[in-house]
């Protein structure tokens, strides 16, 4: 079994198309098929099924994903923490993250870790909060940038708060309520509303700050895009309950407080003691752009 064959397979799990999994490798067609099938004689049993219209995982196949991720994360920081002790950092970083940070230019972070540390190659999935939290707990991601409440980290996961944000009622420039200082739940319930689908990372709180409330709302719209929820508010469309940095510099909109609504908590997620070298200085220049500095892990 060699890391090759476990990247293959990984390729293939993603889309289902060694096409597409070949293309994204950059390697021919034919070399995946045979690392996957050395794989698979090696373990003596199909890890996808193959017919001429689909490709599908086996239950075996299914068991060997999160050990192949576990793996491939392990090798990856082996190899950058050998270099690390010779003094250079360097290495992949797979950062996670929600669309707005309040508290965090994620840019100005990374540029600045580039300047220290050119060898370091970055790559960040924009995605929602659950999504992160998984990634960083099977070891696909190094990083994690979440916005939602959790009672205790997975093991292996370790947790800084980075804000209390209150969410804001967001209506159209030309709104009724453009003249309002604050609302109430209640206010925002007797409206059509826009929000992120409901189950999410980003609908969680504000679902159950209606139901604490023993209020019900009618969601007209749902989208994980929160582009398009915003261009739905300001289309007239409904009010959306979101923290208040997901909407700076969005012209066509008005926001209102919520005396009674929810506030996301912001954290950033990462591996611990088991973290790579790479992302241990990504942590160290984050410490570095936030306002308070370094702070304590924090609990909900």
């Amino acid at each position: 079994m060699t890391p090759a064959q476990l990247q293959c397979v990984l390729a293939v799990a993603a889309d289902l198309h060694f096409t597409r999994a070949a293309a994204q490798l950059g390697m021919a067609q034919s070399a995946l098929s045979h690392q996957v099938a050395t794989l698979e004689a090696e373990l003596g049993t199909r890890l996808f099924e193959r017919t001429s219209r689909r490709v599908r995982l086996t239950a075996a196949g299914a068991a060997l994903l999160p050990r192949a991720r576990t793996v491939l994360a392990e090798l990856d920081r082996l190899r950058t923490d050998v270099v690390a002790a010779g003094g250079a950092v360097a290495g992949r970083l797979r950062i996670g993250t929600v669309p707005t940070l309040p508290e965090v230019r994620l840019a100005d972070v990374l540029a600045d870790l580039l300047r220290h540390h050119p060898a370091v190659r970055a790559h960040v999935a924009v995605q929602g909060s659950d999504t992160t939290l998984a990634g960083v707990a099977d070891g696909s991601l190094d990083v994690g940038f979440v916005g939602l409440a959790m009672a205790e980290p997975p093991a292996g996961v370790e947790r800084r708060l980075l804000a209390v944000e209150r969410h804001v009622a967001v209506v159209a420039a030309g709104d009724p309520w453009r003249g309002r200082r604050r609302v109430r739940l209640r206010d925002v319930a007797a409206r059509p509303c826009v929000d992120f689908p409901a189950g999410t990372g980003g609908r969680r709180q504000t679902d159950a700050a209606f139901a604490a409330a023993s209020l019900v709302r009618d969601v007209v719209v749902e989208s994980d895009d929160v582009g398009l929820v915003l261009d739905l508010v300001r289309r007239g469309t409904g009010t959306a309950l979101l923290p208040a940095s997901a909407v700076l510099d969005r012209a066509g909109l008005h926001t209102v407080a919520v005396v009674d609504g929810p506030a996301r908590r912001s954290s950033v997620l990462h591996a611990g003691d088991g973290a790579s070298a790479a992302t241990r200085a990504f942590l160290a220049v984050l410490d570095r752009h936030l306002p308070a500095g370094p702070g304590p892990a924090a609990r909900d």
